[in-house]
């Protein structure tokens, strides 16, 4: 037999030896990841009130644990941004239901640079973990002030593979749902620069030419193992947090019981008025310190203290450029593609906007009949979706329940938003909520407007 021919044969019969060593290989290491997000689940199941319990960093609020509250039958998730975490302490949904009060907790699920776009994503990522499971959505005005939604900047900080590739690969959702999404992952090219699998199959998605369909088809096996190993990577992050919280352990819950709601609203308002003694706005004085360096802010409060409002538009020309990014705004696309996500999946959310600053937007161009605008239009976009949903329009002019003009909620506004969420955690009709928040009000009122001391304006 010649030279070339034993090369051949000695050759041939390595490569079977090859393939098993690698399909071996892959085998191995799937069965670990397998043990590894197992392992973690059941710490995550364990460890829950870890996370509920605190502000935990937005890349620890792993899918590991959102699937672990969802299956839970005592934690309640909130999807919001920055309003979840900077401000209304003691009364934020993370510490009023530590202790599981009236038999739930909450576990708070996003950072500053979370909007409906990164929700939509996370829960098409959940996927059947969200049938019949409620769950809470925490709007913000700010979103739909711009045309362009949230920043590119912000979507690139809370951006998380982990969420990106099941979306594109692996979500129980319609194809057309996961084209409109892939079309808007493009508005965000330098999250996919470092992602060649997942760029071609967001532009082929994006363009579903029948070429470019049978090119995603091809991608799809390649894209559910990056899926796979992705979870394992959430899954080790979920059990590195439980390590490092070894020696945290929360308090044990307490027997549920009944709250006593109007006396809770009156202590909220009380520490919300404790904390502005500089302007007749609501803002806490460390807010207002920084926002009256800036010769608008002085503007405005010199129009409060000669006695000039513009709550009816009289005054100032009408805020054209916030009503035009306010009409076009990709938020409210963002949002409709995100109601269909829950639809598709059968999930029973409750969604909310805070509400604008009225008390302050009235000595600005942004008047009352202006700011309706808004709320007029969540309502018709979450309305048209059939599902529970609040706008808190009634405080819009409520100085003392946001901290700022970015409608953040202060200790006050988030204790109408806790009593919205217990009733809701119990099965309440939106017609009882609604009804119950405006006795809520009755019984602890906003004070009447401090009188400011004069100085410079």
């Amino acid at each position: 037999m010649g030279r070339c021919a034993r090369e051949s044969i000695g050759a041939a019969s390595q490569r079977p030896d090859g393939i098993l060593a690698a399909v071996l290989a892959i085998a191995i290491a799937s069965g670990a990841g397998g043990v590894i997000r197992v392992h973690a689940r059941h710490l995550a199941d364990r460890h829950l009130r870890v996370v509920t319990t605190r502000d935990v960093p937005s890349k620890y609020q792993t899918l590991t644990f959102q699937r672990a509250a969802l299956a839970s039958r005592h934690v309640l998730p909130i999807y919001g941004s920055s309003e979840l975490t900077c401000c209304g302490s003691p009364y934020r949904p993370t510490q009023l239901f530590a202790t599981g009060p009236t038999g739930f907790d909450v576990l708070a699920v996003g950072s500053t640079s979370s909007a409906d776009f990164f929700f939509l994503e996370t829960f098409a990522a959940l996927g059947h973990d969200l049938r019949g499971k409620r769950l809470v959505v925490s709007d913000s005005p700010p979103w739909f002030s711009d045309e362009a939604g949230l920043d590119k900047g912000g979507y690139a900080a809370g951006f998380l593979p982990e969420i990106a590739y099941p979306f594109i690969f692996d979500a129980p959702i319609s194809a057309r749902l996961r084209q409109a999404g892939a079309r808007r992952m493009l508005a965000h090219p330098d999250t996919l620069r470092d992602q060649p699998l997942l760029q071609m199959a967001v532009r082929d998605l994006a363009d579903p030419a029948p070429m470019h369909l049978i090119e995603f088809a091809a991608l799809v096996p390649l894209g559910r193992l990056a899926t796979q190993i992705l979870q394992v990577r959430d899954a080790a992050r979920t059990a590195f947090f439980v390590w490092q919280q070894r020696d945290r352990q929360p308090d044990p819950p307490a027997r549920p019981g009944d709250l006593d709601w109007a006396e809770l609203a009156a202590r909220a308002t009380i520490v919300a008025e404790e904390r502005d003694t500089t302007n007749p706005f609501g803002f806490p004085d460390k807010t207002w310190r920084e926002l009256e360096k800036r010769p608008r802010y002085r503007r405005m409060l010199a129009r409060y203290r000669s006695g000039m409002t513009n709550r009816d538009g009289d005054l100032l020309p009408a805020p054209s450029t916030w009503e035009a990014k306010l009409s076009h705004s990709v938020e409210w696309k963002d949002l409709r593609l995100e109601l269909r996500v829950l639809r598709e999946l059968g999930a029973r959310p409750l969604f909310w906007s805070m509400p604008l600053p009225g008390a302050y937007d009235d000595y600005t161009r942004r008047s009352a009949a202006a700011r309706q605008t808004y709320y007029e239009r969540y309502e018709r976009v979450v309305g048209r979706a059939k599902v529970p949903w609040l706008d808190f329009r009634a405080h819009d002019e409520d100085r003392y329940f946001l901290t700022d003009p970015g409608s953040h909620l202060s200790a006050r506004g988030w204790l109408f938003a806790d009593r919205a969420l217990d009733l809701f955690w119990h099965g309440q009709s939106l017609d009882d909520i609604r009804a119950a928040l405006t006795t809520l009000d009755r019984e602890a009122p906003v004070p009447a407007t401090p009188p400011l001391a004069s100085g410079p304006g």
